[in-house]
């Protein structure tokens, strides 16, 4: 491959990370900075339907791969479980130890345009995000984003860090709405400690499905305590 040709595809990989990546802030911006209300979850849906259907498109068209349903070839579920366990021990800790910082008046006030201040609503959003959307998360941020931070940055841990750099972003705006400042930082430290084990386990055993139980644990920790504060 020549140095040219190397160059396109590195700006081509990150054009991919680009408009990929920008989705889910375009959509939390909607959500809780316009409190858009009906209009925030028509966002919402298409933001999901673009980070879904332009990886797809960009692996079969531009990248002419096959389609491939990331099995778990190498194992990796003991360890993926055990990681799983344990953010859900610190997570669960750090509330209890620094939950004060959460403002519940305005997550509660975020959260009521779009009906998740209702017991069974925000039941069924938590079930979407669990067993829906992690696994879409992991689809987008650890199979394709963090594959194209490979093509962009050499070794290991510079992709993963890239990749839940970009995990990030969009968590961070969301966070800085409803907690303080040192709120906001300790949480967006959290969820890039977060993401960097989710893209450790997806490098290390190549399978989204593997990560995402890793994910979904996460996951339930962090909605119990938000079933917690907002439905109490």
């Amino acid at each position: 491959m020549g140095e040219a040709s190397f160059a396109k595809n590195k700006q081509i990989a990150l054009l991919a990370l680009v408009l990929v990546g920008i989705a889910p802030t375009v959509s939390i911006l909607t959500g809780f900075a316009l409190k858009a209300g009906v209009i925030a979850i028509i966002v919402f849906i298409l933001a999901k339907i673009w980070i879904f259907a332009l990886p797809c498109y960009w692996h079969l068209k531009i990248d002419q791969q096959q389609i491939s349903w990331s099995k778990p070839e190498n194992g990796g579920f003991m360890v993926a479980t055990g990681l799983g366990l344990g953010m859900v021990v610190t997570i669960v800790t750090t509330y209890f130890l620094l939950g004060e910082l959460v403002d519940k008046e305005m997550l509660y006030l975020l959260l009521e345009p779009v009906g998740l201040t209702v017991a069974w609503k925000l039941g069924l959003a938590i079930l979407f995000w669990v067993f829906i959307n992690s696994i879409l998360e992991e689809y987008v941020f650890r199979w394709f984003i963090t594959s194209k931070a490979e093509m962009l940055l050499t070794g290991k841990w510079k992709p993963i860090f890239l990749s839940a750099a970009i995990f990030t972003l969009h968590h961070t705006i969301a966070l800085s709405f409803f907690i303080g400042p040192l709120g906001t930082l300790i949480g967006s430290f959290g969820v890039f400690i977060g993401g960097s084990i989710f893209s450790w386990v997806y490098v290390t055993y190549r399978s989204v499905w593997v990560a995402w139980i890793t994910h979904a644990l996460a996951d339930v920790a962090i909605f119990a305590i938000a079933w917690h504060l907002v439905i109490g």
